[in-house]
């Protein structure tokens, strides 16, 4: 489909431009995409490489996500200057949950009463964030829980 516009010139003059109508932009294509397939598909599931050597403390966690928040919200990890490794089991109650503990690179989507496992390997001392949210990343409002490892 072209269009005509017929502009007036200063002396009178009339001149003739053909213009073509706007398509949508990328912009609204990416939103669609979004809203087909969920954030899911741009912020994939990330689990970092276990690796654990045998001679690697093991400890495990239960953790419940509820109304955007886990509980417990602090875990203590004491390694006893060794590795250790390190399972949380995660069950989601009531709403789609995202958990992450961003410094260990973790990122896992949990459907209403959906149980996951996720292990990682504590090698590094400190007090890390996590938490349960709606979004893939942790934001400042979303509720954060602790983990030190000692």
């Amino acid at each position: 489909m072209i269009l005509f516009v017929v502009r007036m010139g200063s002396e009178g003059s009339s001149t003739t431009k053909k213009t073509r109508p706007r398509r949508p932009g990328g912009w609204s294509w990416l939103l669609l995409a979004i809203a087909i397939t969920g954030c899911a598909s741009f912020f994939p599931e990330t689990s970092p490489s276990t690796g654990a050597p045998a001679s690697a403390k093991r400890l495990s966690f239960t953790m419940v996500a509820r109304n955007y928040r886990c509980e417990p919200s602090v875990l203590a990890v004491d390694r006893e200057g060794r590795s250790a490794l390190v399972t949380l089991i995660l069950r989601s109650d009531g709403a789609k949950h995202i958990f992450s503990i961003p410094d260990f690179g973790i990122r896992r989507y949990l459907e209403p009463g959906q149980e996951a496992t996720v292990e990682f390997l504590a090698e590094r001392s400190g007090v890390f964030d996590f938490g349960c949210t709606r979004f893939p990343v942790i934001t400042p409002l979303d509720h954060k829980g602790k983990l030190a490892i000692r």
